[in-house]
């Protein structure tokens, strides 16, 4: 492309230059003997972030643009430009001109075949709206050895050029089907995402200028095919747009074939708004979607902060949930079990004044809340409306001395541990997996056994909590960290082999449980998890069986025992 020719000319610079002086281009390096005087200008263009022009184009600015456009910026490849444009062969001899008739011209910056000389699509790259400049441009960037009408083979040539505007335009999906023209630049930092929530204000209008479709300030979510044949539009266009960004989208006959009221329709769309949302839930499983409505400010708060968190409203998505209670304002330190799962996890992630909605689905246990009114609640997903009012931070546990901070992860423990008999297991993992973090720091003390006993606690007593979440992963990955420093470690062996039943790893689960019956014999646990992995094993080699059979005579298979098998089976005993 273009962009990447202007990029090879800045690298390769010092190399052309060598080489045309070593094969005596002298016609050349004589035309541009006479632009040191100009070095300094140009060079304080690019200092401002000008594109860097290659040896053999030089620029003379006549007239600066107005501080006011610089904002604007420059265009780029794929913009279509207007300009007025005064051609002259170096002597001075005028060959063309758009001035005579007041009639600008056009043309697409790096268009395919080409509508001008590529040094004139390098030259305008360099401008703002509404600057007035005179490039210098080498035969190679011109007409080179062709010359055109009224412009000799091989002529250097000057092309006064005034910047009067531009649009940015992008093909929407690369086959001309969408044509994207950028009439304001947005302001905003990221583009959506599929998923993700926006607000948007949108019209379709026919070749008669019917309008086909029209949302105001509509709430919706990227990617949802709300608009019929439209839809695929909608997503690509907003995924390419940041916010404040307006745009029309010209569509072509062939966009929708079997729909021809959008041939030749032009979607006008403004992205006002693109919600930062993310999961905040402690599984990372999208059962917790906070969605930012106004940005806070400053940092989060740690599990010693003291926070003010206010609940504004609860609703299934466009109701109030039965029984809600609020507005309240919640008081407390997070991670100690105060308030419901889904406000101790967001409030972690949220700053000063920022106001979010969080999405719980399924709400049940999370946002179980007397103090809302919130139980039992029977909906798919709750909707709740917060905002951090405030927080004090508490002391830094890790800036502690290593006797305080152990002594911490001590009443830390203790906690957790409160956490897990009351079954908020969430809240007691996290606490757990922060200890462990907070004393691993602690290794080479002079408490160096307490500390490990005290690691190996928490990582057993995470573990735990995973089963209980059905988060067997995580669980079994707990179980290994304690099993590296104890591999004898009963607890450890036991719920590592919980973990890999839950994920029907049957194999590594017999031999956990056959350590574990090596050094407890007696242990009924065990030999309980022992019969139902086995009961597991002979139920999937059924199921297996029988599947293949369904796949090879689509009957299922006769699994009951014959006269051999039970012989076989005598014999084995």
């Amino acid at each position: 492309s273009l962009c990447k020719v202007s990029k090879l000319f800045r690298a390769t610079l010092p190399a052309i230059a060598m080489a045309n002086r070593s094969q005596g281009a002298e016609q050349e390096q004589e035309e541009h003997d006479d632009v040191s005087g100009d070095e300094q200008q140009e060079e304080d263009e690019y200092n401002r972030g000008a594109p860097r022009l290659p040896w053999g184009i030089t620029k003379k600015v006549i007239r600066e643009a107005p501080v006011a456009n610089w904002e604007a910026g420059r265009p780029k490849c794929g913009d279509r430009v207007t300009v007025h444009l005064i051609s002259k062969l170096q002597d001075g001899t005028q060959v063309g001109t758009s001035r005579d008739k007041d009639k600008p011209f056009t043309f697409m910056i790096d268009q395919k075949p080409r509508e001008v000389p590529v040094g004139l699509d390098l030259a305008v790259m360099t401008m703002r709206r509404d600057e007035l400049a005179e490039f210098k441009v080498a035969p190679r960037f011109a007409y080179e050895d062709l010359g055109t009408q009224g412009v000799p083979p091989g002529a250097t040539m000057l092309f006064e050029v005034e910047l009067l505007s531009w649009e940015t335009q992008e093909d929407v999906f690369g086959d001309g089907c969408a044509i994207k023209t950028v009439l304001r630049e947005g302001d905003g930092e990221t583009k959506p995402e599929r998923g993700q929530e926006v607000i948007v204000t949108l019209k379709c209008l026919d070749r008669k200028e019917n309008i086909l479709e029209e949302h105001e300030q509509l709430e919706h979510t990227v990617g949802d095919p709300i608009f019929g044949p439209l839809s695929r539009a909608v997503s690509s266009t907003l995924m390419s747009m940041s916010e404040g960004e307006s745009a029309s989208v010209a569509l072509n006959r062939d966009y929708a074939p079997n729909d021809r009221r959008f041939a030749k329709a032009v979607l006008q769309m403004e992205l006002h708004r693109v919600f930062e949302a993310s999961d905040v839930s402690p599984a990372q499983d999208k059962s917790l979607i906070k969605k930012v409505l106004s940005k806070g400010e400053g940092g989060y708060p740690s599990d010693t902060s003291n926070v003010k968190l206010k609940v504004e409203a609860a609703t299934d998505g466009a109701e109030p949930l039965y029984g809600f209670s609020g507005p309240k304002t919640f008081e407390f330190v997070p991670g100690e079990g105060e308030v419901c799962d889904a406000l101790e996890f967001a409030v972690q992630k949220m700053k000063v004044r920022e106001r979010s909605i969080l999405k719980c689905a399924p709400p049940m246990p999370q946002c179980l809340e007397l103090e809302l009114g919130l139980v039992n609640l029977q909906v798919p997903a709750a909707f709740l409306s917060v905002e951090l009012v405030s927080f004090e931070d508490g002391a830094d546990p890790s800036a502690l001395p290593p006797s305080e901070r152990l002594t911490f992860a001590r009443g830390r423990k203790d906690k957790a541990a409160g956490l897990y008999k009351r079954q908020r297991y969430a809240l007691a993992s996290e606490a757990y997996r922060r200890i462990v973090e907070l004393v691993s720091s602690l290794a080479s003390t002079d408490a160096d056994q307490e500390v490990r006993e005290l690691r190996l606690v928490c990582e057993l007593n995470r573990a735990a909590c995973m089963l209980k979440l059905n988060d067997f992963v995580g669980a079994r990955s707990s179980c290994n960290a304690v099993l590296a420093s104890d591999s004898c470690s009963i607890k450890a062996l036991y719920r590592r082999a919980s973990a890999s039943f839950g994920l029907s790893d049957y194999e590594a689960a017999l031999q956990d449980l056959t350590q574990v019956l090596a050094l407890d014999a007696n242990n009924a646990e065990a030999r309980k998890l022992v019969a139902q992995v086995k009961e597991a094993q002979r139920r999937y080699a059924r199921d297996a069986r029988q599947t293949a059979a369904r796949m090879i005579t689509g009957k299922d298979a006769d699994i009951s025992p014959t006269k051999d098998s039970s012989s076989n089976s005598d014999i084995r005993k």
